[in-house]
């Protein structure tokens, strides 16, 4: 165990993860239990995924916007499958997602940040975000097709807030950010301004995301797209209207 000055805020609250090798052991959940003992002895009741056509995700709620400090990760560190767990955790990213709303699928209509990148195998990591990043979903992903497996896992962080639901109309706005996976554009011209191309996206029907670009002034006005997300790009401001 390690000592920080912030809070341990990933304890027992909700997970997922991409695929689940088994239906009654080895579930995400498992990553944020407080049994460190499975990190030396027993595989089955640490987290593992299954090969899919897509990299594998464990990811974390923490219920609230936090700012991140550190995140800790225990691998599988028993004897005998020690080769073969470091295979499994090496060449992964540590994601935080800071979401516009309460949200059903976690990484909708959230801004997705780079915590930290490692490349090189290991059974566990001590790692610190690179910039200052807050936060709801904390997400660990690997970038080949490869199983996951976790023992433990530890979000350091400082709380900044409750993230609101989807009660009353309101705008989200992302600066620096522009909206990514939607096929579908209402309209697209110049404005004098990020506020006025919201408030058009505002009164127009079906018009959910206002993507202002800074350089351009153009202003492009889209529909939900479910899936989509918002990426960083100095050169826009986007903002969602509910």
């Amino acid at each position: 165990m390690h000592t920080v000055d912030t809070l341990e805020v990933a304890r027992n609250k909700p997970t997922k993860q991409s695929t689940n090798l088994d239906d009654f052991i080895r579930l995400s959940k498992n990553a944020v239990d407080g049994d460190y003992s499975q990190w030396m002895t027993s595989s089955d009741n640490c987290t593992h995924t299954a090969y899919g056509n897509e990299p594998s995700w464990w990811a974390v709620d923490l219920g609230a916007v936090y700012d991140i400090g550190d995140v800790i990760i225990y691998g599988r560190a028993d004897c005998c499958v020690l080769i073969l767990s470091a295979d499994r955790l090496s060449n992964f990213d540590i994601e935080v997602f800071e979401p516009c709303r309460i949200k059903t699928n976690w990484f909708e209509d959230s801004a997705s940040k780079l915590c930290y990148h490692q490349q090189a195998p290991t059974t566990f990591l001590n790692a610190s975000c690179h910039n200052r990043i807050i936060g709801q979903y904390v997400r660990i992903r690997l970038n080949d097709l490869n199983q996951l497996s976790l023992c433990e896992v530890e979000v350091h962080g400082t709380f900044i807030r409750y993230q609101r639901s989807v009660t009353i109309p309101y705008t989200c706005g992302f600066q620096g950010y522009s909206y990514a996976g939607h096929n579908e554009t209402l309209s697209s011209a110049i404005v004098k301004s990020d506020i006025y191309c919201t408030y058009i996206c505002a009164f127009m029907k079906e018009c959910y995301v206002a993507d202002f670009n800074k350089k351009t002034s153009n202003c492009t006005l889209m529909v939900k797209e479910t899936g989509s997300n918002v990426v960083a790009n100095s050169d826009h401001n986007v903002f969602l209207i509910n």
